[in-house]
């Protein structure tokens, strides 16, 4: 203790002089503690030079330097001594902010004094005491090293994770040559880039506390040492490595020599091992071969077979038995050939006397018959073979089962004549091009343009097309690459064999392998009447579109595919003034709002680029909830009007009647008026919430002196009538506390536009996190969106604390949701004791309720922003039941 043996010196900051004497008086009380005050942290700083201090106490914010400023000043010369900060202000950034500064504890004002400054003291006792014990273990740390720092052996302590060497002994530091603290293990003691693979970080801390031993030959040394591992505790908490090492590279050179000489005396004797194993594998191998030559013979997939000069089989291996469909070889070794495999006997006749001519056949192909007598066919490589007089002694060869590829064989065939017979039959034409070639083409085809089959097959392509077309059909062909590709339908005119007369037909090409080489195959039909019909289809449809788009009082674009302006109407043109004659064509769209060029909504959508709306919208941009594939985005544009203008773009894709897309609409309109509203009323509330807060804050501080005063009459006053006279008081003070509170929590309401939030994860903060593990909780369809104020988690959170703090004996909690005419209902109910019928309505008053009566009122006040209402529907007895209604814009199922 640094004034006296018997307490501890605390300075006490805050520039409320009135807390500030009741913190002193509350805090001395206990005997333990000393307390100094400042009105300022300048003065605290002065008592800082005049003084030590066990700890400080400091409030936020004080004129001229606040709380998080002084605790800087104070660690720019003392790193240790405790800092707690004790305010009024609960924000988060506060609180991290002091933390990140070095604070070691964050208490906010307000409540009951007693209970507070008794979790004060309490702080501030185990601050101080967490402080000593800490120089305490520094004091320790010093001793060991100092022990570690005395042994002859090496001695090191390594992080396991970042492998940072935190210590070495003098010992080690001396061999070194080099200060290596700081440095990585691996690169200073094995000078290697990675991690040792024998590192024993993984055993040690496996087997902690135990050590493990094991030796080791540093290259880098040229030593060799006998290693004791283990993991120890550092001061800053961590398990870290302990390494002692001893050199013990003499005596392991004395055994290798040993070592040497007892080989080289047993070199001999292997030597003559080896001759003699070598005997023994040449026996075994003899054997293996004759063994793998049987296994090839009898687990061959194909058949191998002998015959002798008669056409008896003497021998075959039974994968036979599978393709024949015999039980045995003993059914078929002996039995003749041309017999039992051969449906007729010619067919065995002709194969011999191909064998008697050429002596061998191969891939050759015959009919044969099972068991069965089901026909096979099969795949033989067969040859004669000689006794050793040179006289023939029969024939010898493998057999292969080909019934399967037989079978597809004929099937291929029937399909290319079905295929033949359905090309030479359709009404359309015909054709395959290869290399410019026409290699195939149907009658239809060669009908068309007046020739004959015989007279196109091998000629140019290009000499048929019209020479005004030639040039499109052959870019078409030739930079095509990719297989499989339909290229899109287009009109030809192709020239009759009287070079006159044009015919218009539509080509649909396709390009794809024939005969293993890149072809181009297409169709041709004519084109005359079903070119007129299209145009006049298209052409009333533009027509009705257009007429739609010019009347519009909404000013909006079309771009199509090619992001080129397809219509333009007059409300635009008049806005922009930039006429539609200028932009139709163009992909100049961007003109009207922009002075660069650069992406709008509509091409953005039409490109499928949805990721980079947020990019050149800034975050602004949101799907539509009504309309598919539709999103919108508001912004400012400085260069349009006199003062700049704000305008809310809506952009939506436009489908065809396949619903393949063809481009895309984009409307705006101008909303300068409205926002310019918003931001009056944001700039309004912003000034009366900070005048509200300040004057909370100072409204609280008065009442933590007031309570802690009228505490401090009691302890010391035990008078009955003083007491008396002090319970409307403090009745007083608690209604004035909580209204205050109230109006921390409304000030908030709906100061922030609504957003999307997810009902389940509401529930899973709010509910599931909070909810007293003997209350069961269930959850039934809960995936959805809610579209509301950002303090819907407090609507959950105020249901459950009804619950807690009204519902009696409660087991079980549950939320559910359903869809029901365009509304969402969510419940929340439990088993409690429930809200009798003539109340059902009040508690939702301001004031209602044996508590702050404010939590159902503010459930209310924060659906009602967003259009959604509640009424409890439960029964009285049985538990409550919350039932809210979520209009049908401001809910969908949840989008990750």
């Amino acid at each position: 203790m640094s004034g006296s043996d018997d307490f501890y010196q605390v300075l006490c900051v805050d520039d409320e002089e009135f807390l500030l004497e009741l913190c002193k008086l509350f805090l001395e009380r206990s005997g333990s503690l000393k307390v100094d005050t400042a009105l300022s942290a300048s003065d605290g700083l002065e008592r800082l030079k005049e003084k030590e201090y066990d700890a400080i106490i400091s409030d936020y914010e004080m004129p001229g330097m606040n709380g998080v400023e002084f605790l800087k000043e104070v660690r720019s010369f003392n790193e240790n001594i405790p800092f707690i900060v004790f305010t009024g202000r609960g924000r988060e950034e506060v609180v991290i902010e002091a933390l990140n500064n070095g604070a070691d504890f964050y208490l906010q004002k307000g409540g009951d004094p007693k209970a507070q400054f008794a979790e004060l003291k309490s702080k501030v006792d185990h601050a101080i005491k967490q402080k000593h014990a800490e120089k305490i273990l520094e004091q320790e740390r010093q001793q060991l090293l100092s022990i570690f720092d005395s042994l002859d052996q090496v001695v090191y302590v390594s992080d396991p994770k970042t492998y940072e060497i935190l210590y070495v002994n003098k010992n080690f530091q001396n061999f070194l040559g080099h200060d290596v603290i700081g440095r990585i293990c691996y690169e200073e003691f094995q000078n290697r880039k990675t991690p040792c693979e024998f590192c024993t970080n993984s055993i040690i801390f496996s087997q902690k506390p135990l050590p493990y031993s094991w030796e080791h030959y540093n290259s880098v040394f040229n030593r060799y040492y006998s290693i004791v591992d283990r993991v120890i505790r550092w001061p800053d908490g961590r398990d870290v490595r302990l390494e002692v090492a001893t050199d013990v590279t003499e005596a392991k050179r004395a055994l290798e020599e040993l070592n040497a000489a007892y080989e080289e005396i047993a070199s001999s004797e292997d030597e003559l091992k080896h001759q003699f194993q070598e005997l023994n594998e040449s026996r075994e191998h003899l054997k293996e071969s004759e063994e793998r030559y049987r296994s090839v013979i009898e687990n061959t997939q194909d058949v191998f077979y002998r015959s002798d000069a008669q056409g008896n089989l003497v021998m075959v291996s039974p994968s036979a038995l599978q393709i024949f469909g015999y039980d045995s070889l003993d059914e078929i070794i002996g039995k003749n050939i041309a017999d039992i495999f051969y449906q007729n006997s010619d067919e065995r006749q002709k194969l011999m006397g191909i064998l008697q001519k050429k002596g061998s056949v191969y891939d050759y192909e015959i009919p044969l018959v099972k068991k069965d007598k089901t026909p096979i066919w099969i795949s033989t490589n067969t040859h004669i073979y000689h006794d050793k007089n040179g006289a023939f002694a029969g024939v010898e060869g493998t057999i292969r089962d080909i019934t399967d590829i037989k079978k597809t064989s004929i099937s291929l065939r029937e399909s290319e004549e079905l295929y033949r017979f359905l090309v030479e039959h359709i009404e359309d034409g015909v054709f395959i091009v290869q290399d410019d070639l026409i290699v195939f083409c149907n009658t239809t085809f060669a009908n068309i343009i007046g020739y004959s089959r015989d007279e196109i097959l091998g000629t140019l392509m290009y000499e048929y097309i019209s020479p005004e077309d030639r040039d499109e059909l052959i870019w078409k062909c030739h930079n095509s690459k990719e297989y499989d590709v339909i290229l899109e339908s287009s009109e030809f005119r192709f020239l009759h064999k009287d070079k006159k007369t044009r015919i218009s037909v539509i080509i649909s090409l396709q390009i794809g392998e024939y005969k293993g080489r890149h072809a181009c195959i297409g169709t041709i039909h004519h084109a005359d009447r079903l070119c007129e019909q299209v145009e006049n289809s298209l052409r009333e449809s533009r027509a009705m579109l257009n007429a739609i788009l010019q009347e519009s009082p909404i000013p909006q674009f079309v771009i199509d595919k090619n992001h080129k302006v397809v219509y333009w109407n007059q409300a635009l043109s008049v806005y922009s003034g930039i006429p539609s004659n200028e932009v139709i064509g163009t992909d100049e769209h961007w003109r009207a709002f922009y002075p660069e060029p650069r992406p709008c909504i509509a091409d953005l959508i039409l490109d499928g680029r949805i990721d980079e709306l947020d990019v050149w919208y800034k975050g602004n941009a949101k799907q539509s909830t009504l309309v598919k594939d539709a999103w919108s985005s508001i912004g400012f544009f400085s260069h349009l009007g006199e003062h700049g203008i704000w305008l809310y773009f809506t952009g939506a894709l436009l489908r065809d009647s396949n619903g393949d897309i063809w481009g895309a609409l984009e409307t705006l309109e101008d909303v300068t008026e409205q926002k310019m509203n918003e931001e009056g009323l944001r700039e309004a509330n912003k000034k009366l919430n900070l005048l509200s807060e300040t004057t909370r804050h100072d409204i609280l501080n008065m009442l933590t002196v007031l309570t802690g005063a009228i505490d401090l009459i009691r302890d010391e006053i035990s008078d009955q009538a003083v007491s008396f006279y002090l319970q409307p008081v403090d009745k007083a003070l608690d209604t004035i506390y909580r209204q205050i509170l109230f109006t921390r929590d409304y000030q908030n309401l709906g100061i922030t536009s609504p957003v999307w939030q997810s009902l389940s994860a509401i529930i899973e903060e709010t509910i599931i996190r909070v909810l007293p593990k003997e209350i069961r909780f269930i959850q039934n369809n809960t995936n959805y969106d809610i579209y509301a104020d950002a303090m819907l988690g407090r609507v959950f959170a105020n249901l459950v604390d009804n619950t807690l703090r009204h519902g009696g004996t409660v087991t079980e909690v549950r939320v559910s949701a359903r869809e029901e005419q365009n509304l969402l209902y969510i419940f929340y109910a439990d088993d409690g004791k429930g809200i009798e019928d003539s109340i059902k309505e009040q508690i939702f008053n301001r004031g209602f309720g044996s508590h702050t009566g404010y939590g159902l009122f503010l459930v209310r006040e924060i659906l009602s922003i967003t259009h959604c209402t509640i009424q409890e529907v439960g029964t009285a007895g049985k538990g409550v039941v919350f039932e809210i209604h979520v209009p049908f814009t401001n809910f969908r199922i949840h989008q990750s």
